[in-house]
């Protein structure tokens, strides 16, 4: 099985570019750059409100994840496991309004960077937001069946899926930093934030 990889610390790092193209755009760029800087701000208000649910379900995915793949009951679980869904239902809001947030910057007179930084994120976003789906039909195969004694390799392939969805959103965020990194001018003012 692919080895999962936490899609907040690939959401943070786009936080921190967000915050690095909303920086550098109001020097550069006029009016349509200036709206381009709001709908970044938004995004990064509902992205840092996503990490804070995510964070809550994750926890508990990874706990149930790990007794499921060793063979274990994780039916003990199952008010942790609601909570989880919950909150991963909310993270998702969240991650939706972020991505409505940057729709409009393609459509604005921006630097060509911008647009494609904008559509980047978006694309990872989708992503994010497919593989989040899959966590949530995970976490309702374990409320109907917490034992997993009839779904048991139903579980583990959607484990599966889920894992290759937060890489598919990785590769979108890597691509994202990347540019904003060979765009200092454009996306890369503020970058000396980025820390280590």
């Amino acid at each position: 099985m692919a080895q999962m990889i936490n899609p907040r610390t690939a959401l943070v790092v786009a936080l921190i570019s967000l915050l690095a193209l909303a920086a550098g755009c109001g020097r550069v760029f006029g009016d349509p750059q200036e709206e381009a800087n709001r709908a970044i701000s938004r995004a990064n208000e509902a992205i840092a409100e996503h990490n804070r649910h995510f964070e809550r379900a994750r926890s508990t995915y990874e706990e149930v994840k790990q007794r499921i793949e060793s063979g274990e009951d994780p039916s003990g679980e199952r008010e942790e496991i609601r909570r989880a869904r919950e909150s991963m239902r909310e993270a998702r809001d969240s991650l939706r309004e972020a991505r409505r947030a940057l729709s409009g910057v393609q459509e604005l007179e921006v630097d060509p960077a911008v647009k494609r930084y904008a559509r980047l994120l978006s694309e990872a976003m989708e992503a994010q937001l497919a593989a989040e789906s899959r966590e949530l039909d995970f976490y309702e195969l374990l409320e109907e069946d917490p034992a997993l004694e009839e779904n048991r390799e139903r579980a583990l392939e959607i484990l599966e899926e889920v894992s290759r969805g937060y890489e598919r959103a990785e590769r979108s965020y890597d691509a994202a930093r990347e540019l904003a990194e060979s765009n200092p001018e454009v996306l890369g003012s503020g970058r000396e934030r980025r820390g280590g």
